[in-house]
């Protein structure tokens, strides 16, 4: 294979078919890539299972050589395509304290990736949320304890890789004790070898151990692994003396994304792939400029930085996971049964009754509601409100204040609808940070008028927002609405971390994220339908003090 050739194969591009998204424009862009420069494939944003499944395979038709193609699945298929299941975030399955359930959803995940074409998953997090100001690991991640995450990553590797889809641990060494967002910036972690050894290393030697076949890199700096403030992603030390020395991986490595700011704000989009390549790196994921890529590593060759057998190494281990998923391509997948490993972690009456050749796509929905129920965690209770009685609220007054950042596009139907259904009288009024001074009096004279509150505060973590958490807008008119009302029930639909700021809420109930199975169960739970069960899956020191939401 010519060199030119060769070093396409080490890139993967990408595509993005969300709203306002020009496809017409990037399917162009993204066949020329392909089939004229040659890359390994691309990772996939947004769209739907079966638009993707036909984009996969015309690709795939097209191409010479096998193309791997890969999309962010923390929370099922559906986070990034219609017609895919949403789970809750990694967090609230580490509240659940099952790790059949982690194994569920990599099941589930990557069962229903392979429908749609995509056969690499980028997931699980496998990060410590040691950090709770942490910008952009927080509730994706299972937790701050490196022998549970360690438990529930491999699991989740598991139960993917059982399926046939490539699970990838991520992000290497670890990014849950930054305070800082490296799509942003480069954060770094001054903690020592002994230090990430007991803790950042855990869950990623676990993953190693139950076989996982990629693994994603940090964009973040180790001074006490390499001496300097080299992002972990162009550290040999990092990439080949530890992880493939040290932990024995040699499977796919894959950078995190190179036009994040945490790489891109320091380094030239061609000298961050040489160095990658130089650090031990075989797939470089969404370069600003492909062809620039690709054009530095061949410069570099030529120029005896990097040698041929390094790229052809590379090659190796490409084609290697290519012939594992080929392995799979060829079982007849309709025949596939609903893992028994899965069934163990359901209730008797959580599990539809089903034969295993038809609703598999019930059973994944049935396994992220059984996730969202069962990681509700009540983290403080002073005044023992909860559950709530819906038969002696009939006829009272109950006002509902939904609190969200007005560029967080969520969608709150399902606790609305919920909660109507529930009690159909109950009066709601939606927040964001925009609200004045006088509309924040009526919303406040509304809860110290009403018998019951019900404070229902959501968030997400996303990149390039710079925060974790609500906005200060949005926390402060919570504080105010929970002045006015001192009994209200403030349902929290992000992580713990949150009671930090809403000390003054003597009820204040975790559902760590606000995906359609954590709205209804939130609503559920709250009205008694099932038991608060979830465990505090970080350590917020507040909350331990008090012994709530403390396993037994």
């Amino acid at each position: 294979m010519e060199l030119t050739r060769k070093i396409a194969r080490l890139v993967m591009s990408s595509i993005s078919n969300r709203q306002g998204d020009d496809l017409a424009e990037q399917y162009h862009r993204l066949r020329r890539e392909v089939i004229e420069l040659g890359v390994g494939g691309y990772i996939v944003f947004g769209g739907n299972v079966d638009s993707t499944a036909q984009l996969t395979h015309e690709l795939a038709e097209e191409a010479d050589h096998p193309l791997l193609v890969s999309s962010d699945l923390e929370r099922g298929l559906g986070q990034q395509l219609d017609g895919g299941t949403v789970f809750p975030t990694q967090m609230a399955v580490g509240a659940t304290g099952v790790t059949d359930l982690a194994f569920a959803q990599g099941w589930a995940t990557a069962h229903e990736a392979l429908s749609a074409g995509v056969d690499l998953v980028f997931s699980p997090v496998a990060d410590v949320a040691s950090e709770p100001t942490n910008p952009i690991i927080g509730i994706r991640a299972f937790g701050g304890d490196p022998v549970m995450v360690a438990a529930m990553t491999a699991a989740f590797v598991r139960g993917c890789q059982q399926a046939g889809a490539a699970a990838t641990a991520k992000h290497f060494p670890g990014h849950g004790d930054t305070r800082l967002d490296s799509h942003i910036e480069l954060p770094s972690v001054g903690a020592d070898r002994a230090t990430l050894e007991a803790r950042e290393f855990v869950p990623f030697r676990a993953a190693i151990d139950a076989g996982v076949r990629v693994v994603m890199t940090a964009h973040v700096a180790y001074p006490s692994l390499t001496g300097d403030d080299v992002p972990a992603t162009l550290s040999r030390v990092v990439m080949t003396d530890l992880l493939r020395g040290d932990m024995g991986f040699d499977g796919v490595l894959v950078t995190d994304a190179l036009l994040m700011g945490g790489i891109a704000e320091r380094y030239a989009c061609g000298e961050a792939a040489v160095m990658a390549i130089e650090a031990g790196v075989d797939v470089l994921l969404m370069p600003p400029d492909v062809e620039e890529a690709i054009g530095a590593v061949r410069e570099a060759v030529r120029a005896g930085r990097v040698t041929e057998e390094r790229i052809d190494m590379s090659l190796r281990r490409i084609d290697e996971l290519h012939k594992w998923l080929g392995d799979y391509r060829k079982a007849d997948d309709n025949h596939v049964e609903f893992p028994p490993e899965i069934a163990g972690a359901f209730g008797d009456d959580e599990l539809p009754d089903d034969n295993h050749r038809v609703g598999l796509s019930n059973r994944h929905e049935a396994a992220a509601d059984c996730i969202a129920r069962r990681a509700i965690t009540l983290l403080r209770d002073d005044e023992g409100l909860v559950p709530l009685n819906a038969a002696a609220l009939a006829g009272k007054r109950v006002a509902v204040f939904t609190l969200k950042d007005s560029d967080r596009a969520m969608n709150l139907v399902w606790f609305r609808s919920k909660f109507e259904a529930t009690l159909p009288d109950a009066q709601d009024a939606t927040v964001d940070e925009r609200a004045t001074p006088e509309q924040l009096d009526r919303l406040a004279g509304s809860a110290a008028a009403a018998d019951v509150s019900v404070i229902a505060i959501f968030d997400d973590v996303v990149a390039w927002k710079g925060r974790s958490g609500p906005s200060e807008e949005l926390l402060t008119t919570a504080r105010r609405l929970i002045d006015a009302a001192p009994d209200a029930v403030v349902l929290a639909f992000t992580g713990p971390e949150i009671s930090l700021e809403l000390s003054a809420a003597r009820t204040l109930i975790c559902c760590y994220d606000a995906s359609e199975p954590s709205q209804r169960a939130a609503v559920a739970t709250l009205f008694g339908e099932f038991p608060m069960t979830g465990r505090l899956p970080v350590d917020v020191p507040p909350l331990l003090r008090a012994g709530a939401g403390l396993r037994k």
